[in-house]
Order: C-alpha cells, then structure tokens, then sequence
C-alpha cells in the first residue's frame, strides 16, 4: 500500500473514530468501507496499528476511539479539506 492510499484510509479512520464520540467506531464497520473501495483486512490492521502506536486511536474490544492527539490531527484534516474546497 502507497503512503497516499494509507493517509486516505488514515483520514477516514480518524474521522469515523471522532463521529463514534465516546461509544468508538466498530472496527468491522470501518473495514468493510475500506473494503469497498480496495482495501484487505491486512491494509486495514496495518492502519490501525499504525495508528495506535502513535496514540491517534485506541481499540476497547472490537471498537475504536480517538485520543486526544487525533482530535488534534483531525482537526486539522478538516480545515484542510474545507481550504481545499472553498479554493475549488
């Protein structure tokens, strides 16, 4: 998997996690939308490990949370996304 693919799937995890609020997305649901755009269940662990190692998101059974730090980057996604728009 390519580092944009991973940011993109990256961004959507984070977004999904901070949506969920305190309950944390299920990580089933958030599979299967990586699924129907390309993803395996290999790509999505990766992606969520990787995530959790810098503490963006947290798993409690089979569900994620965001952390603090993830707020933060989501954050800032957002506003990027909303320039992006706004410039279009």
């Amino acid at each position: 998997m390519d580092k944009k693919s991973f940011n993109v799937a990256a961004a959507g995890i984070l977004g999904a996690c901070a949506s969920a609020g305190s309950l944390g997305a299920p990580g089933g649901v958030m599979y299967a939308g990586l699924m129907a755009n390309g993803y395996t269940l290999a790509d999505f662990e990766q992606i969520t490990h990787a995530m959790r190692a810098v503490d963006l998101i947290r798993k409690r059974g089979e569900c994620y949370t965001i952390t603090p730090k993830g707020l933060e980057l989501n954050a800032k996604i957002d506003a990027a996304l909303s320039q992006q728009r706004a410039a279009a």
